[in-house]
């Protein structure tokens, strides 16, 4: 059997790992963007003296770019984020853990919390409930770091009327 690598064949997907300038690294799945196209058949010669000599050249395509997709692990210095991607960005489940200490586990949309999820600060404190744009944003509980839970509607990040639990 050929060696596809031999006939032109392009690995679309797989795993492995990405080196980024910053230090930064990416362990997990990937795909390929704008893989190269297939090469032309060759045209029949009634069909060549038809096409005008002042037609331009089609605009070049996009250069193929593997990106993250799929399930992985990025890490830039203290920063690090396991969960899943979506053409490069962060969508999905995943966690995402800051050099502080504290951790986002949950829902993402396009880079962002977005859906259900849990927010915990270094020094306890804790959110879990409904996130939207990267805020507390629908039903939540927040924890203060005293240990006491409020409940009710978040709206862009903040509780209004939140009821305390007894």
């Amino acid at each position: 059997m050929a060696d596809p690598a031999a006939q032109g064949h392009v690995e679309l997907e797989g795993t492995g790992k990405f080196y980024y300038p910053s230090g930064a690294t990416y362990e997990g799945q990937w795909k390929l963007l704008n893989p190269p196209p297939p090469p032309p058949a060759e045209e029949p010669k009634e069909v060549k003296k038809k096409k005008g000599k002042d037609e331009p050249p089609p605009p070049p395509a996009e250069p193929p770019k593997r990106v993250r997709h799929g399930k992985g692990l990025y890490q830039e210095g203290d920063y690090v984020y396991e969960g899943e991607f979506f053409e490069d960005v962060i969508q999905g489940q995943g966690t995402f853990t800051y050099a502080s200490g504290a951790k986002y586990i949950g829902e993402w949309k396009a880079n962002k919390y977005h859906g259900k999820g849990t927010y915990i600060w270094p020094d306890g404190r804790k959110y879990e409930g409904l996130w939207e744009e990267n805020r507390m944003h629908g039903l939540g509980v927040f924890i203060d770091a005293s240990g006491h839970a409020w409940e009710g509607q978040f709206f862009n990040g903040s509780g209004p009327g939140l009821t305390a639990l007894v």
